[in-house]
């Protein structure tokens, strides 16, 4: 009924988690039985002409690889696919009784990065689009050169990480460049922020401070104690940890922190400390 419904409305485009095109390992990986059936329905949203953004969760050794090749391939066959956004497990400490999964490292990062970029080539050549994206965070774990926000087209989804950093340096170059803003007082800040994003930031901040030598700023990478050290992006860091790894810094003017460490309502971290309570301590 709701996929008629979707059908029917034509309701597009659709985000849709696929993670395998493999039916049993799909059932597996969701612990669904009727979870092997989304390559089917995917079909029919296609027919339909329903324009589909894809997400692929990786875990080393279960669905990347040949299995990875396999659901690319599927999903390349479906000319509505507008994108496919490949992206490695994040593994928080707490997983007692959970499935045993090991995280992406630089050689694993590595090898995913060639499957990706082989079947965006393949995409490339068939609808003249690339299609095929890794997350940014698959480039940092493989150590290697994130591409130009040029490669990303449209970018479907910035918010799986896809783009995000290559994006992010771009509108920062671009404002510096375009901004006359005349800084006459000496100003001292300093900004925390996750452990994946720290040399881009810092990047952006050398940037800044060349153009404004009064201004100094401090970028200091928060390790991840809360959730654990797997788990290196902005967005999951909290206020303890903030407290706890800046309480001996001597912070300048002002503590600057990206937005996305705030839940939506945008005055509380994910344990539940508000801007304020962090803000006297």
């Amino acid at each position: 009924h709701e996929i008629e419904r979707i059908i029917n409305m034509h309701i597009s485009p659709i985000n849709i988690s696929v993670h395998t095109t493999n039916p049993e390992l799909r059932v597996k990986m969701m612990s669904n039985k009727n979870a092997g059936k989304a390559l089917e329905i995917m079909k029919r949203f296609n027919d339909a002409g329903i324009k589909l953004n894809c997400q692929l969760v990786l875990c080393p050794d279960i669905n990347d690889g040949k299995e990875l090749e396999r659901s690319l391939a599927d999903l390349l066959e479906l000319e509505q696919v507008e994108c496919i956004a490949a992206v490695p497990v994040g593994l928080t400490r707490y997983r007692e009784g959970l499935a045993e999964i090991k995280p992406y490292n630089k050689e694993s990062a590595t090898k995913t990065l060639e499957i990706i970029d082989r079947f965006g080539d393949k995409a490339m050549e068939k609808y003249g689009e690339r299609r095929v994206y890794g997350a940014d965070e698959f480039y940092i774990l493989a150590e290697k050169l994130l591409p130009d926000a040029s490669y990303y087209g449209e970018f479907h989804q910035l918010e799986n990480g896809v783009g995000l950093v290559p994006l992010l340096l771009s509108e920062a170059d671009k404002a510096i460049k375009e901004c006359d803003y005349k800084l006459t007082d000496k100003r001292i800040i300093t900004i925390a922020t996750g452990e994946a994003a720290y040399p881009f930031i810092l990047e952006i901040v050398d940037r800044i401070t060349k153009k404004w030598d009064n201004l100094k700023c401090r970028v200091i990478p928060i390790k991840n104690e809360f959730f654990g050290g797997e788990i290196t992006v902005s967005g999951l860091v909290t206020a303890t940890d903030l407290k706890n790894q800046l309480k001996n810094t001597e912070l300048g003017d002002e503590l600057l922190i990206p937005s996305v460490m705030l839940r939506d309502g945008g005055d509380m971290f994910l344990d539940s400390i508000t801007v304020e309570d962090l803000s006297e301590k």
